[in-house]
């Protein structure tokens, strides 16, 4: 089968932003998982926030959990406790965002 190289070229951008997009939600995880164990390296913080909004853009909701965590985190590191219910959060962010929605139907979700 031949493929036209327009298409070839499609089909490459198309792979390296899906890659770039995986690559933002893996640091973001990283950084949700540091949160939950009560140690966050700012370093990782702003690396991750820089990823998530230059792949997904400032009004993606993971971008906004993103800059919420950040405004937030000031606060958040005084008590590990809501630290770790934030880093929750963001893990239930890029879970929202990467699971396909469920079938309706009535057999399988009630």
């Amino acid at each position: 089968m031949l493929v036209h190289p327009r298409e070839l070229k499609s089909n490459t951008a198309a792979r390296i932003m899906s890659i770039a997009a995986i690559r933002a939600r893996m640091s973001m995880l990283s950084v949700a998982y540091s949160a939950r164990l009560g140690a966050v390296n700012m370093h990782d913080v702003h690396s991750a926030v820089d990823r998530i909004t230059s792949v997904f853009g400032r009004d993606h909701d993971l971008s906004r959990e993103m800059l919420g965590f950040v405004a937030r985190l000031p606060e958040l590191r005084r008590h590990v406790p809501d630290l770790a219910e934030a880093g929750e959060r963001l893990i239930r962010a890029v879970e929202r965002t990467t699971w396909p929605d469920a079938d309706e139907r009535a057999d399988i979700h009630g």
